[in-house]
């Protein structure tokens, strides 16, 4: 008995040790269904970019397809494959987190803090996140915009479903038609903002909508987010170009092109469908071209 407890403790104990080591890490990028696995996530990729630095923590967590807007989307690993390592510092913090009902896609937004020798800069980020059969956090979109020191603390936000029904016999044209749904409303959001005018925002913005503008500090809810718009006092056009949507169907993004007055956006438009069934904006971010 004596020998083989030896024996088995000899043999086992790299395993054991590797796997203390190994399985937080593991543990760390993996949904389990809630809003706590995203932000875990997150606090993981923080980690990362100050252990293995921008560049490097980007390509470690990008999915395949994963898009950056830099100003225009591009994909996360070339991008960040072709970028000299820089000296600095990036850290945020998530504000508001919602996982859909699947378990497999998510989103995060918060407050961004990058630091290099010559300045301290702030904004705020939207990132979207989506899970394989591996059930492992790939990032599939990041997008931020930049704005002064901010003043006040936002109350965090971490959102899991109310409940877990969704159809789970679903087909590939099936998927399909439910992207489409999301773009068709996009679609229709700006066909109306192009026809009739800035007034149809209150109609597919949340109650609790976000809105990030350059240069601007976040604006909170509905109210606030239309009154913004309607002191720039400029046509907002919008087309979206793209969308995806949790195979759950209650959380989407879109994004695409918009234009307010002569200046020129790309956008990211964050989507939860409602209890009547339609779909509102719960996060709008609009970056320069």
């Amino acid at each position: 008995m004596i020998r083989f407890l030896n024996t088995f403790l000899k043999n086992s104990l790299p395993f054991f040790c590797l796997t203390i080591f190994i399985s937080p890490t593991a543990v760390a990028q993996k949904t389990n269904g809630t809003v706590s696995s995203l932000i875990r996530m997150e606090a993981y990729f923080n980690q990362l970019v100050e252990k293995e630095g921008i560049n490097q923590a980007f390509i470690d967590v990008a999915g395949r397809r994963g898009v950056v807007f830099r100003p225009n989307a591009l994909n996360i690993i070339d991008f960040y494959s072709k970028q000299k390592p820089i000296n600095a510092k990036l850290s945020w913090k998530p504000e508001l987190a919602m996982i859909s009902k699947s378990g497999y896609f998510g989103f995060t937004t918060g407050l961004y803090t990058f630091e290099d020798s010559l300045k301290t800069q702030y904004g705020h980020y939207i990132s979207v996140w989506k899970a394989g059969k591996n059930k492992k956090w790939k990032l599939e979109l990041d997008a931020g915009i930049g704005h002064p020191k901010p003043g006040a603390t936002i109350l965090p936000q971490f959102v899991d479903p109310v409940n877990y029904e969704y159809s789970k016999l679903l087909g590939p044209k099936k998927i399909k038609m439910r992207e489409d749904i999301v773009y068709t409303t996009d679609f229709l959001f700006g066909k109306s903002l192009k026809e009739t005018g800035n007034k149809h925002f209150k109609e597919f913005y949340a109650p609790d909508v976000r809105l990030y503008f350059p240069g601007e500090q976040p604006i909170l809810g509905l109210k606030n987010a239309v009154a913004f718009i309607d002191n720039k006092n400029q046509h907002v056009i919008s087309y979206p170009t793209f969308t995806d949507r949790a195979i759950s169907g209650d959380i989407a993004y879109t994004n695409g092109k918009a234009s307010i007055g002569a200046l020129k956006y790309n956008y990211v438009r964050i989507w939860r469908i409602g209890d009547d069934m339609k779909w509102y904006v719960i996060v709008d971010m609009y970056m320069k071209e």
